[in-house]
This record gives structure tokens, C-alpha cells and sequence, in this order.
């Protein structure tokens, strides 16, 4: 039996409380292990959540476009109707059925519809919304992958302290620990050599090695002052849990996951929150990885794998930066597309009110983004931000072609009445 797989195996004896459970992972779908694959593959969280949203965002591009060319095209025959609907709109200030009514006749006639630029766009965001589910798992599924590994250190650890196992092989030639099986329960149960404790104790130079209680010189004195096997067993499992607490320490500094100035990508870019969780957080954190949830009785567990983390237990995991970017971005995306809808805005009610109501989306669609990035992780608003730029992007520049593109066009029709209406001058001469 391999010394990995036998320290998993215990669930009685000595060894419990010293050696500790991973918490189950339920499996990621096909769009998860995509996602996981790539960011995991670029080395970077952070950059391999952008980069990940910017083929997301590649990937749909041709509905957003599409969208937005038949939003803009919309647009510009609403503003060719404006002078005809403002007239509508006085005519039947007091009547909005039949307002609704006659718009609906003159976008009719002009071969105004919404339908063609909503479509794609439902379309684009069925597609995000099961990725982002996706992402949102993967998420949690990558902060209790950490978590894991940082559990498989402290028990490798403890394994170096294995002198033999079941099968009197030796593990370790200067190990203490003696596996035995409890034939009553047959499960594998762990005894402690006193004598080759006290010698590896001895033989230990580290500086963090656990310190005698005041009053003792050496441990073969301390040990003789213990009254008990159990309170000498506990003496043990305290000096295994130093370079324990130290390996899983070492392994998450190692390989956090942080960016710039957050700490911690898994949790929000917020002072509300610390680089390392307490328990409560941590177990609803992964909530969506775990499947049911982390029992509270693991609680004891956590503390003991983050026992060392003193610094990241207490450091902010981040200043709000990302979350008010997040912000200020959507308010400019909305407010970029209210400008280029003006027209449908103000003319799509006889009072004015579709307009009022538009402006009150832009101002909450923005609010309820920054909710998401308060409760979900650094992670969440990484990806919202780069979605933002790469969709203000795409409509700038959409938008100007076809501005251009429109006024072209306009310019050639009033060049082909204009040219027109010479050559009937030039006939009515004749």
C-alpha cells in the first residue's frame, strides 16, 4: 500500500485530527474542463481570464455585430421618422393606444423593425450566460482545487514521520509512526514509537521545530514529567503539526493566485474581505465546486490547513479597484448606447416615459453589476471588465463605420435626384 494512499485511509486511531480529509469536488462539465484547460494552461489567472473572455467574445462577435448593425440601421431610420412621429406626438399627446398605434403604421410603412436586431442579440446572450455559469463553477471548483493541494502537503508532511506500514515496510528509517491494523474494525491505526520520537526530536535542527515548555531542558524530561500515554501522544501530534501547518503555508504562498494588488483572485476585490476566509466564507465560497454544501464539522479541519496563513488571514483581499471599474464601465457602455438610440428612446412613447425608463436601466444595470462583483470573486469582475471594453470597442467602431457608410449613401440618393431632376429640366427645355 503506497504511504499516500494508506495516511488516506485512516479514520481511527492516533493519527485523527493529524491527518486531514480533502473536501469532495463534484466534476466540471465540458465547458468548465474547456475553461480550465485554457487558463490553467497560460500559467496566469488573470490573463488567462482575459484572454479566455476575449475568445468567448471573438466566438459571438458575429451576432453582436449583427445586432448592432440592424440596432444602428434602426436608429438612423428612426431618426429619418423623427420629424413625422414629433408630429404624431402632438396630434395624439393625449391618446397613447392610438400613438402606439400610428408608429407602428409608419415604422410599418418605412420597413422599420426591431425584431432582426433582437434576435442575434437573445441569441448572444443565451451563449454568455451558459458560459458564465460555467466560468462561475470552474471558479469555485479552482479555489477548492487550492484548498486540496494545500490539504495533500500537510499530509505529506505528516507521512515523513512513518516509520513502517501495515506491511512492516519500512517508509521512513527514521520515522516514528508504526501502522497497525485494528482487526476489530479493520481499518489502519497509527503507533507511536516514543524512543524514535525522542531521537528524531533530538536529531531536528530546524529553527521552527516546537519548543519544549519552560522548565525543560530536554524531551526525555519532558516526556518522564507526562502522566499519561494519551497527553505523550498529544505531545507528538502538536510537533507533527508544526512542519504540517508550515508545508501547507509554503504551498499556498507558492502558488496563490493573485493579480496586482489582489490577493486572492477566487474572493471579491474588496476591504470586506480578507486574502484568506474564515470558514464561514470559505464554505460558501464553494458552495457550487462542493455540490451540498461543506459540512460545519470540517470547520476544524480549515483552521488547522490555514493555521500559518497569520498574515493572509488578516490582509484586505483587495480596495474596491475592480469592483468600481466594473461600475464605471457598464454606466459608459449603457450610456453609449443610449446616445446612439436616442431617437427610439424619446419617440417610442407619446409622453416621454420610454426615454425616462431607459435612462433609469442605465443607471441600474450598472448598480446591479457592482452587487455581482461585491459577492462574487476578483475573478467575476475581471472578466466583466474585459466584456465591457471589448463590447465598447466593437460598438465605437461598428457605430462609425456605419455613420460613414450611411452618409454615403444619403449623399450618392441626393446626387441621383439631384441629377435626376436636371435631366427633367433639361428635357422640359427642350
Amino acid at each position: 500500500m503506497g504511504i499516500s494512499n494508506l495516511l488516506d485511509s485512516v479514520s481511527v486511531g492516533f493519527l485523527d485530527g493529524v491527518v486531514l480529509d480533502k473536501i469532495g469536488m463534484s466534476n466540471l462539465n465540458w465547458i468548465g474542463k474547456i475553461i480550465q484547460w485554457l487558463i490553467e494552461g497560460i500559467g496566469i489567472v488573470g490573463i488567462g481570464i482575459i484572454v479566455f473572455t476575449l475568445i468567448l467574445k471573438t466566438i459571438v462577435l458575429p451576432l453582436d455585430v449583427f445586432s448592432r448593425i440592424k440596432t444602428k440601421k434602426q436608429s438612423l431610420m428612426m431618426e429619418k421618422m423623427r420629424p413625422q412621429m414629433e408630429k404624431l406626438q402632438k396630434q395624439y399627446a393625449n391618446d397613447k393606444q392610438m400613438y402606439s398605434q400610428k408608429v407602428m403604421e409608419l415604422q410599418k410603412q418605412n420597413g422599420f423593425s426591431m425584431i432582426g436586431a433582437c434576435l442575434p442579440m437573445v441569441v448572444s446572450l443565451v451563449i454568455f450566460m451558459v458560459v458564465f455559469s460555467a466560468f462561475s463553477t470552474y471558479s469555485q471548483h479552482a479555489n477548492l482545487s487550492t484548498y486540496n493541494n494545500m490539504v495533500e502537503e500537510y499530509n505529506a508532511s505528516v507521512s515523513q514521520y512513518v516509520y513502517t506500514d501495515v506491511d512492516n515496510t519500512v517508509i521512513h528509517e527514521n520515522g516514528f509512526l508504526i501502522a497497525e491494523t485494528d482487526l476489530s474494525t479493520n481499518k489502519v491505526e497509527y503507533k507511536v514509537n516514543f524512543d524514535k520520537f525522542m531521537a528524531y526530536y533530538n536529531a531536528d535542527k530546524s529553527e521552527d521545530k516546537l519548543a519544549l515548555p519552560e522548565g525543560f531542558s530536554t524531551v526525555e524530561d519532558y516526556f518522564a514529567s507526562l502522566n499519561s500515554e494519551s497527553e505523550k501522544k498529544e505531545a507528538v501530534g502538536n510537533y507533527i503539526r508544526v512542519g504540517a501547518r508550515k508545508a501547507s503555508a509554503a504551498y499556498y504562498r507558492a502558488n496563490k493566485a493573485g493579480f496586482i494588488w489582489v490577493g486572492n483572485i477566487w474572493y471579491p476585490d474588496s476591504m470586506l474581505n480578507k486574502e484568506v476566509p474564515n470558514f464561514s466564507k470559505f464554505s460558501s465560497s464553494v458552495s457550487r465546486a462542493v455540490g451540498s454544501g461543506v459540512d460545519a464539522s470540517y470547520e476544524a479541519s480549515y483552521n488547522e490547513v490555514v493555521a500559518n496563513l497569520g498574515k493572509e488571514l488578516k490582509t484586505y483581499n483587495g480596495y474596491f479597484v475592480l469592483i468600481v471599474l466594473a461600475i464605471g464601465l457598464m454606466f459608459l457602455q449603457q450610456f453609449i448606447t443610449m446616445r446612439s438610440q436616442k431617437a427610439a428612446n424619446d419617440l417610442s412613447t407619446v409622453d416621454g416615459s420610454g426615454a425616462k425608463t431607459t435612462k433609469w436601466m442605465m443607471i441600474l444595470m450598472p448598480v446591479i453589476y457592482g452587487i455581482f462583483s461585491f459577492f462574487y470573486s476578483a475573478a467575476f469582475s475581471i472578466y466583466m471588465i474585459t466584456n465591457t471594453v471589448f463590447s465598447l470597442v466593437t460598438t465605437l467602431l461598428i457605430n462609425k463605420i456605419l455613420d460613414v457608410t450611411f452618409r454615403k449613401k444619403e449623399l450618392q440618393q441626393v446626387s441621383g435626384r439631384a441629377a435626376g431632376a436636371n435631366s427633367k429640366n433639361r428635357k422640359r427645355l427642350k
